[in-house]
């Protein structure tokens, strides 16, 4: 009994003492890292619900995009022809199944896969026969002008008609080029230059019908 009496002594004396100051500082630090730590992953949550919400955001903008420019394409081309109106009419230009709405709608949503693309409209010159014509949708990327080659379909502004041309490439003559259309018999009577030139045609989507622009398109504007 005397040395259970002597051990619970020694006991309640030791819970009595108080802890060293060192070790209730390091106690405090650990507990305030800890504390920080937390702090920050919360704060990355928090940037990530950011992240998160601001994609939604442009998901909503774009899908709001998409919606206007199924209901009005933002150009219609003219082709203007070397030989007259509607060309020489060497070949009959592909269709599909597509309305023009389905059609627009396909074109517009992959416009968004390439910066700076754009969707254009043909009008119903017959000068790019048969690769495609009124029908057809275009998409045109905003390439670099020294990256053009021969071959390559391009848009630029006419100056005589004041509107936009879509033509091929077939020569190059020092920093311009000469294009033509593919269903006429001479070159443009205009060169291509960095100062005119708008885009390169990378896409086309083919409907079984004309679009509505194409429809009240004048054709006195393109001939000659």
């Amino acid at each position: 009994m005397r040395f259970r009496s002597l051990s619970l002594l020694v006991l309640g004396a030791l819970g009595s003492v108080m802890l060293p100051p060192a070790l209730v500082a390091q106690n405090d630090s650990a507990a305030e890292k800890e504390l920080a730590a937390l702090r920050a992953e919360v704060g990355v949550l928090r940037a990530q619900v950011a992240e998160r919400d601001n994609t939604i955001g442009e998901l909503k903008a774009r899908t709001a995009a998409l919606e206007t420019d199924i209901n009005a394409v933002q150009h219609t081309v003219a082709l203007a022809s070397s030989d007259g109106f509607g060309g020489r009419d060497a070949g009959i230009a592909p269709t599909s199944a597509l309305d023009w709405a389905s059609a627009l709608k396909i074109a517009t949503a992959a416009r968004y896969l390439v910066k700076g693309a754009d969707v254009i409209t043909v009008a119903p010159t017959g000068s790019m026969k048969p690769v495609f014509d009124e029908r057809a949708i275009l998409l045109t990327e905003a390439a670099n002008f020294d990256d053009l080659k021969v071959g390559d379909i391009v848009t630029y502004k006419h100056p005589s008609y004041g509107m936009t041309v879509v033509h091929r490439i077939m020569e190059k003559r020092g920093n311009k080029f000469w294009a033509k259309g593919d269903n006429n018999g001479r070159m443009d009577e205009v060169y291509i230059t960095r100062s005119n030139f708008q885009g390169r045609v990378f896409g086309i989507i083919y409907a079984k019908e004309s679009s509505a622009q194409a429809k009240r398109f004048n054709p006195s504007l393109v001939r000659r």
